[in-house]
């Protein structure tokens, strides 16, 4: 709670601890303070005094204090029903009304100062379950935006088509079995020798069938 310090810099000097103070207070409730008053100097009468908004809703059950060393003055504050919040100035006066200082009151909730949220930047990888799993990849490489990386998203897709592929070894390799078949009937070649040029012929056929695969995907 707000002290109020007599005579302490100089000869009915006035000052306070704060600016102001608040009394936290429902509407249509009242309570009861104490203000003290710490004199330093030699006794005098200490005057209290508020201002014309607090006037009916703060009252000091003395506002004539006779201070020598500290005083404890009771103050009994109230809050009307239809407001929440009021404020004011309550006045201290010493050297005969020849000095006064007042500071700011304010009656009722206590103000909520709200605190600017803090941004948090989410890195979009962290969507991906295979991020943690490849620790060497950039934002660039998991974009989820298909038109700033739309290669990136696209399942690659490898054609297949048997009849393209397949069709020139195919017939290469029954017109071969064709030729040794006729050379077999009539006994020009022997038949260790003829089988052993198709499964040749069969694998070189094959090892071309998959070159041109592979080059075709590519």
């Amino acid at each position: 709670m707000q002290q109020i310090h007599i005579n302490r810099n100089r000869i009915n000097s006035i000052e306070f601890d704060k600016s102001d103070i608040t009394i936290p207070l429902d509407p249509g409730n009242e309570c009861s303070i104490e203000l003290p008053i710490i004199n330093y100097g030699s006794p005098t009468h200490v005057y209290l005094s508020v201002s014309d908004t607090l006037r009916k809703n703060v009252r000091f059950l003395s506002d004539n204090v006779y201070v020598a060393n500290q005083e404890y003055v009771p103050v009994v504050v109230k809050l009307p029903a239809d407001l929440t919040t009021l404020e004011g100035e309550m006045k201290v006066t010493t050297g005969y009304g020849s000095l006064t200082e007042s500071f700011r009151v304010i009656i009722g909730e206590i103000p909520v100062v709200s605190k600017p949220r803090s941004v948090i930047d989410v890195d979009e990888r962290l969507a991906f379950p295979n991020y943690k799993q490849d620790r060497t990849s950039s934002r660039a490489d998991w974009d989820i935006d298909p038109s700033k990386n739309p290669d990136k998203n696209r399942k690659k897709e490898i054609s297949f088509s048997f009849p393209d592929t397949f069709i020139l070894p195919l017939l290469m390799i029954l017109l071969v079995v064709v030729i040794l078949l006729v050379t077999f009937a009539f006994n020009l070649i022997h038949v260790l020798y003829g089988a052993l040029a198709v499964s040749i012929l069969i694998i070189i056929l094959m090892v071309y069938a998959v070159m041109h695969l592979l080059a075709k995907n590519n």
